[in-house]
Formats: structure tokens, C-alpha cells, sequence
């Protein structure tokens, strides 16, 4: 029976570059273009193998692989990590969870390296301890790389820390960030959420009053943000919506979340 890899990686031409080369070896091959689109096709498929870009926008390589992880926590599939910032990270790779990591290089030489790696998987004869590193040339850290990981490392604990919760929904209105007081605030964790309906998190009876005041706030271009304020849990909390824009496009929402009970305490 015809096994099923998940390409997941936001480089259109390296999808096709390992879906050419998985079919070739008989795998039926399905394919996405970031970590949103990838939870959803963990969610959809009876999955065998999984090709993952680490840096990917909003999902990143890093989140799907955790989630993998949290859906099939007894039985995951084989991860396979993909990236042209591997070396740079090399003392993190076993935070991130995957079973083998491949560096991004030279399409011929990664070609022969990723065959050699499957022969093994298929036949069952890799033993992997720790993580396993599978170079596609000669690697040495780039200065540019670790100044963009330690940005991007820099930002995220930023926003992990600030003293209240903040939501990322994509233009699809799905969940594609939230940081740890947010989760703290709704009592969900981040895999709970991630990719989820935005409506998800509120009470059946405000999900249509919260639609209305996105879409009356979006079609106002005079008002810089929109308030809206319901119960969760018992708790009463203040959401504050402002657009989330690139290059004067939008491109999602950001939500800020207050607890008021918090608030109303300490005044």
C-alpha cells in the first residue's frame, strides 16, 4: 500500500523538488505552502512522512512540528526538518522535535541524501539517537542567519511577555499566533487554538455580535481600533481589535486581550 508524505514548506519550487522526488519512490504526495495550511492537512489525512521547512510565515516549522506531536502523541509520524538555517541553530535542534534534519544546499546533492535517508526509513534500519543532522554540503554558520534567528527569537519573546494577551488571525479569520498570557486568560492551550476560528473563543450567544463588530470596524476607515467586551470562563474580558497591515495591505486582525476583573481590583 502506497505510503503518503506531507511537504509543507512556503519555497513553491522545493515543494516540487521533494514531491518529484517522493513520488518518484511511490508516495502519495500532498502538499502545502505554510504551517496553517500544514495543521490542516494533519487534520484531513492519514499521514506517513512529513518534509517541514523550520522558518515558514504565520505557523512556522517549529509550531507544526509541536502540534504533530501533541495530536499523535503515542504514534507521530517520521518528522523530517528541512532548512537553510540548520548550522545556525544546531544548539536548539532538539527543542524543535523532528527526527531528522536536512540542511538546505546544492538540489543534486540534497537529491542523493534525501534518497539515502528514505532507503533507511523505508527499510526501518536508522536508528536515530538524538538529532540527527544530514548536511546537503559544507556548512559553517552565516553571520546574517544568526542576526535574523536572534531577531526573530527576540521579537517573539517580546511579544510572549508583554502584560497582556495578544491574538494573530489571518485574513481567513483562523488563529495563526497567541502568546502565553492570552492562553493563560482563555485556559486553552496553544495547539487548542492554532488554526482555529477565531469565534471559537467565545460564547455561542457573542460569536454573530463579535462578526458584526469586525465587519462594521473594517468598513469604517475612520476608527484606528474596536472594542468588544464578553464573559469567558467566568471572566470578564476586553478585547481590543486593530488591523494588521504590510505595505498598506491587510493582512489579518490583532487582538489585545484584558482581563477587566484584574483591573477593576487593583483600581
Amino acid at each position: 500500500m502506497p505510503k503518503t508524505a506531507l511537504v509543507v514548506d512556503n519555497d513553491f519550487f522545493f515543494v516540487e523538488f521533494l514531491a518529484e522526488l517522493l513520488e518518484s519512490r511511490e508516495y502519495n504526495v500532498i502538499k502545502a505552502y505554510d504551517g496553517k495550511e500544514g495543521i490542516s492537512k494533519i487534520e484531513d489525512k492519514d499521514i506517513n512522512l512529513m518534509f517541514v521547512d523550520i522558518i515558514m510565515p504565520k505557523i512556522d516549522g517549529t509550531e507544526l512540528i509541536k502540534y504533530a506531536h501533541t495530536k499523535y502523541p503515542e504514534n507521530c509520524f517520521t518528522i523530517v526538518a528541512v532548512s537553510g538555517t540548520i548550522i545556525e541553530r544546531i544548539d536548539s535542534l532538539i527543542d524543535i522535535g523532528a527526527d531528522y534534519y536536512i540542511a538546505k544546499g546544492p538540489m543534486e546533492k540534497m537529491a542523493a541524501n534525501i534518497h539515502e535517508l528514505l532507503d533507511k526509513i523505508d527499510n526501518n534500519s536508522f536508528e536515530c539517537q538524538g538529532a540527527k543532522i544530514i548536511e546537503s554540503g559544507t556548512l559553517f554558520p552565516r553571520r546574517e542567519a544568526v542576526g535574523l534567528l536572534d531577531s526573530i527569537q527576540f521579537y517573539k519573546a517580546i511579544i510572549d511577555s508583554v502584560g497582556f494577551g495578544i491574538i494573530n488571525i489571518d485574513s481567513d479569520t483562523r488563529i495563526v499566533g497567541i502568546n502565553s498570557y492570552a492562553l493563560n486568560m482563555l485556559n486553552k492551550t496553544r495547539f487548542e487554538l492554532l488554526n482555529r476560528p477565531v469565534t471559537d473563543i467565545f460564547p455561542h450567544e457573542d460569536r454573530t455580535k463579535f462578526i458584526n463588530t469586525i465587519k462594521n470596524f473594517i468598513h469604517n476607515s475612520e476608527s484606528n481600533e474596536a472594542i468588544f467586551t464578553t464573559i469567558i470562563d467566568s471572566k470578564k474580558i476586553r478585547f481590543v481589535v486593530t488591523l494588521l497591515t504590510v505595505e498598506k495591505k491587510i493582512i489579518g486582525l490583532i487582538l489585545a486581550l484584558e482581563d477587566c476583573g484584574k483591573w477593576e481590583e487593583q483600581a
